[in-house]
């Protein structure tokens, strides 16, 4: 028996891909209401540009899997808890026999967040809200009560893979079905 050509599926499924990437890389830019607060996920953009997709033949046909080039894409897409309190966006992902990701220390690791203190948009401020220099000292204890508050509190799920692939369903359906119609008609021979 002849292998069926999925050519015109692949495509449905390739143009799927990029625009789910495409919206992916939109919701981490947009400031959006997360657990009650305005937030921006990528402010370096480093995690929309780690963005990719790749297309794969498997024995039951067409495979489609979103990844990140960056360790941390999964714990921003779906939260992870805190010590001592959690988000309660992380809890919408847990599935039955898991549970999700956690903070086991009372701190980050050293020097996680002591990069990003660094960094030229972020401003350092005192107890009372004045702004004080970026020198050793401060980074440092910044960098500290940051990372603290972060394995205490958690990080709130950010959803921006699920919602790009939500927003893109509808579309991909109806490509997928012309897709698969002209497959069929290609590759079906009637003797």
């Amino acid at each position: 028996m002849a292998e069926f050509s999925l050519d015109n599926t692949a495509k449905a499924f390739d143009l799927f891909g990029r625009e789910v990437i495409k919206r992916a890389k939109r919701n981490l830019k947009i400031k959006r209401k997360v657990d009650g607060k305005y937030r921006i996920t990528d402010n370096t953009g480093k995690l929309a540009k780690s963005l990719a997709y790749k297309i794969t033949r498997g024995s039951k046909g067409l495979n489609l899997k979103f990844t990140s080039s960056l360790n941390y894409a999964n714990f921003i897409e779906k939260g992870v808890k805190g010590t001592q309190s959690t988000y309660p966006s992380v809890n919408k992902y847990k599935p039955k026999d898991k549970k999700p990701a956690q903070f086991k220390s009372k701190n980050l690791a050293k020097g996680v967040v002591e990069k990003w203190v660094r960094s030229p948009k972020i401003k350092l401020r005192d107890k009372d809200g004045k702004f004080i220099p970026k020198n050793d000292t401060n980074i440092k204890n910044a960098s500290y009560m940051i990372g603290k508050s972060i394995a205490e509190k958690g990080i709130g799920a950010r959803s921006f893979m699920k919602d790009a692939i939500e927003q893109s369903k509808k579309r991909f359906i109806l490509d997928l079905k012309k897709g698969l119609l002209k497959d069929l008609t290609t590759n079906l021979t009637i003797e």
